[in-house]
């Protein structure tokens, strides 16, 4: 062969050969360990974030709370949490924003949430609550807000429920001891405590007020981390959207990972309700709940949904 065809063959072969994969990026994912938080399993157990180049580290965390002290102090470079978390915290001058939907509630057929009394409870509406004790799982978040507005609607003065906090998982057992008359709360909770016969539903739509549908919570960074780290925030925004997609098209197959990833009984992941999981971000889904948070004093003043959303560009 002579000399020009051969070097033109070796050259071939290395051009032939494709360029060895980039490193998967590192990223700190804080969530919580409940079905809001489906996409973050899904896109693990159906190897999403590997495919979008990502080496995701999860940390399980109690809620918001937690989890955006976490995301401010750069332990945490994505966390999931409730809509009124963030959106506080952007009245505080925090500049996080949410870079992916989480979850949203659909009147009628994804309430996930429930206002509960104890089975055996003389308390029939909401306006029988005025002067009662009322548990919700955080003081200042989206339960708050929602019991706020229920009272109002119920002819009673805002204030003349008394909230208090109680982790979730403990609500029934506060609704037993008598330590609280009514909790808000959410799945797997509320079908586990009915289908006990430990309580029954007093309102099956408590978050009415901030329309259908609307964004229960979602993935969210800090602004200045998702400009610095466009294509880790684009990966994780595109990875829970595929989870989002699959959720749809694969509900029984969904509730399988639930289950398996939070140790849910099968039988009860079967039967709970699921929020819907979208695939992307829509401002009218969070105006409502900036509105009713500004209404009942959590928040001073209204402030258009677009300045807490920051979707990075695919």
């Amino acid at each position: 062969m002579p000399i020009a065809a051969l070097a033109a063959f070796v050259l071939s072969l290395f051009l032939a050969v494709p360029a060895l994969a980039a490193d998967p990026a590192p990223l700190k994912v804080g969530y919580i360990p409940v079905g809001d938080c489906l996409q973050y399993y899904v896109a693990e157990e159906e190897g999403y974030f590997a495919a979008e180049g990502l080496a995701v580290a999860g940390a399980a965390m109690k809620g918001g709370a937690v989890i955006a002290p976490a995301v401010e102090g750069g332990e945490l470079g994505i966390g999931w949490s409730n809509t009124v978390s963030i959106i506080l915290a952007h009245a505080k001058g925090f500049d996080f924003a949410f870079l992916a939907p989480g979850a949203e509630g659909v009147a009628g057929t994804n309430d996930v949430h429930a206002l509960l009394v104890p089975a055996d409870s003389p308390i029939t509406s909401v306006a029988g609550l005025a002067g009662k004790t009322v548990a919700v799982n955080t003081l200042g978040n989206i339960n708050e807000a929602a019991m706020r507005a229920l009272a109002q609607k119920a002819g009673i003065a805002p204030d003349a429920i008394r909230l208090v906090e109680v982790p979730f998982p403990d609500m029934a057992g506060a609704m037993a001891k008598g330590s609280v008359q009514a909790a808000l709360t959410l799945e797997p909770f509320v079908t586990d405590a009915v289908s006990r016969g430990a309580a029954k539903v007093l309102d099956p739509s408590p978050h009415a007020a901030f329309g259908s549908p609307y964004l229960i919570g979602g993935w969210f960074a800090k602004k200045g981390w998702i400009k610095s780290h466009p294509a880790e925030a684009a990966a994780f925004a595109r990875a829970v959207a595929k989870a989002a997609a699959f959720i749809d098209a694969n509900p029984e197959k969904a509730r399988q990972i639930l289950s398996q990833r939070t140790k849910l009984a099968p039988e009860l992941a079967a039967k709970i309700v699921l929020p819907r999981f979208p695939q992307s971000l829509d401002p009218k889904a969070l105006a409502g709940v900036i509105d009713v948070s500004a209404r009942f004093g959590l928040l001073a003043k209204p402030f258009p949904a677009a300045e807490i959303l920051d979707a990075p560009a695919q």
